[in-house]
């Protein structure tokens, strides 16, 4: 019987560790003033944990932002929706805090094969920041185009903006950014 139990459960973490190892996906993206790269994990059926970087001087002066996410993406037929947390800090010339947002993005296929549009935002209110970060926000739109399995190449527009203590608010980074997305 503990064989028996020993061989069941051996074969459920190789089925699992090989279905983790084909969820990793890594992004960049970029503009004429801003690039960023990104990568998520799933970490069980229909949760990803994910990273971020984003280096912009859009504003003027150079901007830096670090995330870290947690969303959730249930299972909906015709659309690819995720909703979540995102820790994000960023070092600015404006000044440094962080703060967690709450957003989620949402595309659609469209009647174009292999192309989708959507849109994504974040949003990080007052009580949920540290340092000179009073609150900010993230929205953007972007279409997607499918090139080989779980690879895809997108053109958009990114907006980021921040309250920041004594300095008022500031667009960090604002305009059309083209990508690249690889699935693993």
């Amino acid at each position: 019987m503990i064989k028996q139990w020993g061989v069941a459960l051996a074969t459920a973490t190789v089925f699992l560790a090989s279905q983790q190892a084909m969820a990793l996906s890594v992004s960049a993206n970029g503009s004429d003033e801003a690039f960023g790269v990104d990568a998520s994990q799933t970490i069980f059926p229909g949760v990803r944990a994910g990273v971020g970087y984003l280096n912009t001087d859009d504003s003027g002066h150079n901007a830096k932002a670090y995330s870290g996410s947690l969303m959730f993406s249930p299972y909906l037929p015709g659309i690819d929706l995720a909703v979540g947390g995102r820790y994000q800090y960023q070092d600015t010339h404006h000044g440094d805090g962080g703060g967690v947002g709450l957003g989620g993005s949402a595309f659609v296929d469209t009647p174009i094969p292999l192309a989708s549009v959507g849109a994504y935002g974040f949003y990080t209110p007052d009580g949920l920041t540290h340092g000179d970060v009073d609150k900010s926000y993230e929205y953007g739109a972007q279409a997607r185009v499918n090139l080989i399995s779980h690879t895809y190449l997108y053109g958009g527009y990114r907006y980021m903006r921040t309250d920041f203590d004594g300095e008022g608010s500031h667009t960090l980074d604002s305009g059309p950014i083209l990508g690249v997305s690889v699935g693993f």
